[in-house]
């Protein structure tokens, strides 16, 4: 193996590393507050490559325009994702099946996504504008793409603003205060039937700005999200269910 193939690999991991990671540290900030995995994921990722595909093609308007619908667009869907699946079952959070039960209605809405996607917009690949076309030379015929650089940049400014939210944010620290202990968390006032649903949507946000970049680099079809769900399980498996520093390791 030749210097250029190694750079090129490690160029390449870095980059999908940062996206599939936003991905992953949605399905963790769900798993360590609700205690479930959210099968549904992959599908805010397809959601967010067609948007991307819809604004940048279709419309013609500007990328960052692309970023902030499609965010918006999967936060709402994610919060009716969890309060049509997720919020009914909550009552029997102590029961044994309930991850497994949680992980089945979330799935099922994950293939109403894709087959609503597939009736209305075909199978088809559609390909999506970049966000930034042109790229660099950084190493010996090793190309990287502005497009992927800013993927890059963009998922790490986003992983450390979702930080500060936890950090500083009165619902970031809610968000905190259940994962840690919930029945401690409801005893001070923490409204946990509010915060389930943000927590929802605000993972599912951050996979629909994963599917814009994703969108740019591959296609948009009813099946992107397939792929992106499968990585994020791994790294998700890999750095431990729920914690946040061991999926941005992992990824």
């Amino acid at each position: 193996m030749s210097l250029s193939d190694l750079v090129g690999i490690l160029v390449t991991t870095v980059i999908l590393g940062s996206i599939y990671g936003l991905v992953a540290i949605g399905m963790t900030l769900i798993y360590g507050t609700l205690r479930i995995l959210d099968m549904s994921q992959g599908s805010m990722v397809m959601v967010g490559s067609f948007m991307g595909w819809g604004i940048l093609v279709v419309a013609g308007w500007n990328p960052v325009i692309a970023i902030v619908l499609a965010f918006l667009a999967t936060f709402a869907l994610g919060t009716l994702t969890q309060l049509v699946s997720v919020q009914p079952l909550m009552k029997r959070m102590n029961a044994i099946d309930f991850e497994m039960v949680t992980f089945i209605t979330t799935f099922a809405v994950a293939m109403i996504l894709s087959n609503v996607a597939l009736e209305v917009l075909g199978p088809q690949q559609r390909n999506v504008t970049p966000v930034i076309s042109g790229g660099i030379n950084v190493y010996h015929g090793v190309n990287l793409p502005y497009q992927s650089l800013a993927m890059a940049i963009v998922s790490v400014a986003m992983m450390g603003g979702l930080g500060i939210f936890l950090a500083r944010s009165r619902w970031g620290m809610a968000i905190r205060a259940v994962a840690q202990d919930l029945d401690a968390a409801r005893l001070m006032g923490v409204p946990v039937s509010k915060l389930y649903p943000l927590t929802m949507g605000l993972a599912s946000a951050l996979a629909g700005v994963a599917g814009v970049f994703l969108g740019g680099l591959y296609f948009a079809y009813p099946q992107a999200g397939d792929l992106p769900l499968l990585e994020a399980l791994i790294v998700v498996i890999f750095g431990g269910l729920g914690s946040l520093p061991g999926t941005v390791y992992a990824a």
